[in-house]
């Protein structure tokens, strides 16, 4: 593939002046770092193909973030870390910074209001403390939410909605769902119960969340809802910690549980 230059790159970002806001740093840092495979950067090749809807849809889901968070843009970029943790020849690296802000879209459509973006680590006296990614309230009560990403298969990525992993064997999907879960909560000797503890704490939450998205296109494709409904009780009450453990997958989709109350409180 021709590269194109950063001139070219910010110009396609140039009708989506919040996206450039958030990216501008990343595009021009981009060029001089990554010389080549260019194809596996998604936000790369979206704009050095100009895909339109691509660009409009990421445009849209970070202002609807922006404006439910209440944050200045300059805020918004500095919370999720778009000017320094984005910087990154990762290529997925970007889908774990984008999880954040756009599951705080999932969160209002779900009835949780005053969310809030919380800092990276909480301070006291002389000590940093790990934190948690998100406070939100529903139905009077205060939760305390960690998001973990699990990624994309490390093979070249197929077209969604193709089989992928073992055919042979019967529900390999939710076996590799609850593997990369189980892989997600023990990982750094159980950060994450540390996160969630902490925040509670600090912020008197009632609730302690644990969410994960998984890009697993094998998962994303082949786990109906209601299977995510059972894999998700069974970490539950593996994890009686968790008060709610949430399942988000490649195309969206959001499932809680618990299920969530259908009244919310004002």
């Amino acid at each position: 593939m021709v590269k194109s230059t950063t001139k070219s790159l910010l110009d396609a970002l140039e009708p989506y002046p919040f996206s450039k806001r958030c990216f501008a740093r990343y595009v021009e840092w981009f060029v001089d770092n990554v010389p080549d495979e260019w194809e596996s950067y998604d936000l790369i090749d979206a704009l050095n193909k100009n895909k339109t809807d691509h660009l409009n849809e990421i445009e849209n889901l970070l202002l609807h973030a922006q404006k439910i968070l209440g944050v200045s843009q300059r805020d918004f970029v500095k919370l999720f870390g778009f000017e320094d943790d984005l910087l990154s020849k990762d290529a997925e690296k970007i889908h774990d910074i984008l999880a954040e802000p756009l599951f705080v879209v999932d969160l209002h459509s779900h009835g949780f209001s005053e969310i809030k973006k919380l800092p990276q680590f909480i301070k006291r006296s002389t000590k940093k403390i790990p934190n948690s990614d998100f406070t939100a309230v529903r139905s009077g009560q205060t939760f305390a939410i960690e998001l973990k990403t699990i990624r994309m298969e490390a093979n070249p990525k197929p077209v969604p909605g193709q089989l992928l992993g073992d055919s042979t064997k019967p529900s390999w999907w939710t076996d590799m769902f609850q593997n990369n879960a189980e892989t997600k909560i023990k990982e750094k000797n159980y950060r994450v119960f540390h996160q969630l503890k902490n925040t509670a704490d600090e912020y008197e939450c009632g609730k302690k969340m644990l969410v994960l998205y998984t890009r697993r296109l094998g998962t994303s494709t082949l786990t109906e809802l209601p299977e995510y409904s059972k894999e998700l009780e069974r970490i539950q009450r593996n994890y009686p910690v968790l008060d709610y453990v949430v399942a988000k997958n490649y195309f969206g989709d959001v499932v809680f549980f618990p299920e969530l109350d259908t009244k919310v409180s004002p």
